[in-house]
């Protein structure tokens, strides 16, 4: 009896398919500007004065790995018709946690014109919000109009992988948001799934094929007995 069942131990490591367990991990932006102008409650202020980091902390991966994500804006609409533009990135981390913000326009208004990316370049490497030399990976520029739209982005299959090395060097990430012009909103979202990381098939085998191993030695060892 136990020879059958280290058979059939071993056969069914050798064959176990790949399995793992899903998660769902989701972050809602702090209020910034609750109930301004048309924003409305649960409200991000995007100003065209100002850029933002956004950081995640305590997101530990250890055994996991991300398979999907994407970053929503609820009912987002630019204040007037002129020319903008909303940039958004992906970094390693932001000097503060929660939302932090710095004036990178002046002017009142500002010029229409005066669309600026802070996370890029040289800018980035002057941005108080971030340590010069973090990781920083672009990730859309998108405009908007005067109606509000649920805007949601979805990261692609390079950007995931550059999303889970972010929270492995030290369990946090950040998003980096340059408005130009003035951007209302209803709040924003993070959202990402993960499975947990499953051996390879080849540790699977090597595991099968030591239990068979195991089950031959024993029956070796009775036929030698037997023959005594």
């Amino acid at each position: 009896m136990k020879r059958i069942v280290l058979l059939v131990a071993a056969v069914i490591l050798v064959g176990l398919p790949s399995t793992a367990f899903a998660d769902t991990f989701t972050f809602q932006a702090p209020i910034t500007a609750p109930n301004e102008g048309s924003g409305g409650p649960k409200q991000v202020d995007l100003d065209h004065h100002k850029a933002y980091t956004w950081r995640i902390d305590s997101v530990d991966l250890k055994g996991k790995t991300i398979t999907g994500a994407k970053l929503t804006f609820t009912n987002i609409s630019n204040w007037d018709r002129n020319p903008n533009m909303l940039f958004i990135h992906l970094l390693d981390t932001a000097k503060q946690s929660g939302i932090r913000s710095f004036t990178d326009a002046s002017g009142t208004p500002v010029p229409v014109d005066q669309i600026i990316d802070n996370f890029n370049g040289s800018l980035f490497n002057s941005n108080p919000l971030v340590t010069p030399g973090t990781g920083n990976t672009f990730l859309t520029a998108r405009s908007f109009t005067t109606t509000p739209t649920t805007f949601v982005y979805n990261f692609t299959a390079d950007q995931l992988k550059i999303l889970n090395t972010y929270f492995l060097n030290g369990n946090n990430a950040a998003f980096g948001l340059d408005p130009d012009c003035h951007f209302w909103n209803n709040g924003i979202k993070f959202e990402f799934s993960t499975t947990d990381t499953i051996p390879e098939p080849t540790t699977m085998v090597l595991l099968g094929t030591g239990i068979a191993g195991l089950y031959l030695k024993r029956r070796r060892r009775k036929q030698a007995a037997a023959q005594v």
